[in-house]
């Protein structure tokens, strides 16, 4: 008897920092979008604060520097 055919699918074997590269940057735009319109620089640290539980130690810091990154690059400012 026959098995039923079933695609391949080949598993991710490399590092996942391309995708929380991504996430980071991603993370950073949104609170810089968020300090540029209520200036409250308390709830960006809370958000930062909680960025560093979600990603891991060191992630607050990266996140600190795509926004000054963005903002220096892409936000003619």
């Amino acid at each position: 008897m026959k098995r039923a055919w079933k695609p391949h699918y080949h598993k991710h074997k490399g590092p996942v920092e391309p995708d929380r590269t991504t996430l980071l940057m991603a993370v950073a735009r949104e609170l810089l979008t968020t300090w540029e319109l209520t200036k409250d620089k308390a709830l960006v640290d809370r958000h930062l604060a909680a960025v560093d539980k979600v990603y891991g130690a060191g992630s607050e810091a990266s996140v600190r520097q795509y926004m000054h990154r963005i903002k220096r690059d892409e936000r003619c400012g």
